[in-house]
């Protein structure tokens, strides 16, 4: 009997360190997280409504906080958060979850340590400025802004809206970028 219980325990160990190391594989592989908590892109709406409900980091209470922005297939559901976050909002384009935004609580966290625990977990931000700073892997955009606000983009989305808008340059905008590629 005590060799089958020896066995039984090394058959553990075994299964124990196969999926730590991949999970230890999984969380280097580069990737970004695609979302904070259970909140992640690519959600449709009503999906990001019940994570919303049943997740103790928002403050989500219901369809009240649900919005149409101008276009069409537009959503915004904004809430405000518990502890870290002072306000939230999660941006749709035809169901699909593309933006999130997290206002982080300043009384709570600073932007340094923000910026370093990613720093830590990501590597160096891909671009960086006094405005912000941001990590990306292809598929998902992490920035972090001042004065304290993380933001999640999914950059295919992002980018197929980017691509579709009709928005035409100002006047200033269209001198200015003649004036940068002038140099």
């Amino acid at each position: 009997m005590s060799t089958r219980k020896s066995l039984l325990g090394k058959n553990v160990i075994c299964l124990a360190l196969v999926l730590c190391s991949g999970w230890l594989l999984a969380a280097s592989d580069g990737a970004l997280p695609g979302g904070y908590s259970s909140v992640v892109l690519g959600m449709s709406v009503d999906a990001a409504k019940n994570a919303l409900m049943e997740d103790p980091a928002y403050g989500y209470r219901g369809d009240r906080d649900v919005s149409l922005l101008p276009g069409d297939n537009r959503t915004l559901i904004s809430t405000y958060g518990i502890h870290f976050f002072n306000e939230c909002w999660f941006q749709f384009d035809n169901d699909r979850l593309y933006i999130i935004t997290l206002n982080l609580n300043r009384e709570r966290v600073d932007y340094y340590s923000v910026f370093k625990s990613l720093c830590d977990k990501y590597g160096q931000p891909d671009s960086l400025s006094p405005q912000k700073s941001e990590w990306r892997d292809g598929s998902v955009i992490m920035s972090l802004e001042r004065p304290l606000t993380l933001k999640y983009t999914d950059e295919g989305i992002f980018q197929e809206l980017q691509d579709t808008s009709n928005v035409n340059l100002t006047k200033e905008e269209e001198n200015r970028r003649n004036f940068l590629e002038s140099l």
